[in-house]
């Protein structure tokens, strides 16, 4: 399997689909790639869990930017002789995968949260706090809501000459579309007579979403998806989010909102975020005194 280049969400789901529909050993050639995208490298770390039975071999990138990129960040050297790399700069979120059986999320989010300290400084700290714990809510609502027996894989990377952290949050659990219409199914019967509830419309992938991200809403009854907050941050701050889940896409990229149904539905959920580091603006709470 040749891979040239990983630019962009779609690039990085291609490889996937290619990866869990592949019936015989794999081999992921990087040797001519161009430019690989670090953060959608959790994309692929799912892919090849689901085929870890069978051998996975990765031949490593002429281009020692990319080489050095996939070493530093932890990928290469778990399918390659390639030794693991050192973040000397400090800007990478390393190839992560945490599952029931490790457990580690919590310590996973302190790490996360230093990485982003010094690098995301156009936020007030009571917004940077609520940012951080609405990130935490993602890492656990994996076990909470998804029950991938996979766990999640997240990876990122922070580009200081664009002043953007990108980071992606991926599992191969229930989707959102999934659990919110069978919260929604629940709450339809228990409120409204049998016959309302026959006439239930079940929501496609990108309703789901949608009504995931509005504030409150919640599959728990509390709580919210935990994404509300950072949706209305990234679309004041120009930021970007992407969310895949079954036959949902939907995105904010420069300040708008946009979705569609995919012709082909994604077992799981992926949670794709870029942060506008830009420091001409600052960002803060409402009702939040930003001269404190």
């Amino acid at each position: 399997m040749i891979i040239n280049k990983i630019n962009t969400l779609s690039d990085a789901i291609h490889y996937h689909d290619e990866i869990i529909n592949c019936e015989d050993d794999i081999t992921l050639d990087f040797e001519n790639a161009t430019f690989i995208r670090n953060n959608y490298i959790s994309i692929l770390g799912l892919a090849l869990e689901k085929q870890k039975d069978k051998k996975i071999v990765i031949k490593q990138p002429k281009n020692i930017k990319i080489k050095n990129a996939l070493k530093n960040i932890g990928f290469l050297s778990l399918y390659s002789n390639c030794n693991s790399g050192i973040d000397l700069k400090n800007t990478m979120i390393q190839f992560t995968n945490i599952t029931e059986e490790n457990d580690d999320y919590y310590r996973f989010y302190e790490y996360f949260v230093n990485q982003l300290n010094g690098k995301v400084n156009n936020l007030s700290s009571e917004l940077s706090n609520k940012i951080m714990q609405k990130i935490y809510e993602q890492f656990s609502n994996v076990f909470r809501h998804s029950e991938s027996k996979f766990g999640f894989f997240c990876s990122g990377q922070f580009y200081p000459k664009k002043e953007e952290f990108y980071f992606t949050i991926v599992d191969g659990g229930v989707t959102i579309k999934t659990n919110v219409n069978k919260y929604l199914k629940k709450i339809t019967k228990k409120n409204k007579n049998f016959l309302d509830f026959k006439k239930y419309k079940e929501l496609n992938g990108l309703e789901a979403i949608k009504w995931a991200l509005i504030n409150n809403n919640s599959t728990t009854g509390s709580g919210g998806f935990g994404l509300s907050l950072l949706k209305e941050l990234i679309l004041k701050s120009k930021g970007r989010l992407e969310i895949v889940s079954s036959d949902g896409y939907y995105t904010i990229i420069e300040g708008k909102e946009n979705g569609k149904l995919l012709n082909k539905k994604f077992t799981g959920t992926i949670i794709s975020i870029s942060l506008n580091t830009n420091n001409d603006k600052y960002y803060f709470l409402k009702g939040e005194n930003k001269d404190d």
